[in-house]
């Protein structure tokens, strides 16, 4: 069983993305420039608008992501 890097849920005008292994947090933390506002708990929020390109930049990085619906 492959383990995900992210999880991406889309609430539809907000997305959440979950950052799942030590290397996905540590992507975030160093290569992401998020407000400290937009995290909710071990998610932080995205806008619609930015949130799919942010998922294909993920994947293009070489991290595992599963978007829900």
């Amino acid at each position: 069983m492959t383990t995900q890097d992210f999880i991406v849920t889309d609430q539809s005008s907000v997305w959440l993305f979950e950052p799942r292994t030590e290397a996905a947090q540590r992507f975030v933390r160093q290569q992401v420039a998020l407000d400290e506002w937009l995290w909710l708990g071990e998610r932080f929020a995205v806008d619609y608008l930015a949130a799919a390109a942010l998922a294909e930049d993920l994947e293009n990085e070489g991290f595992m992501v599963e978007t829900r619906h």
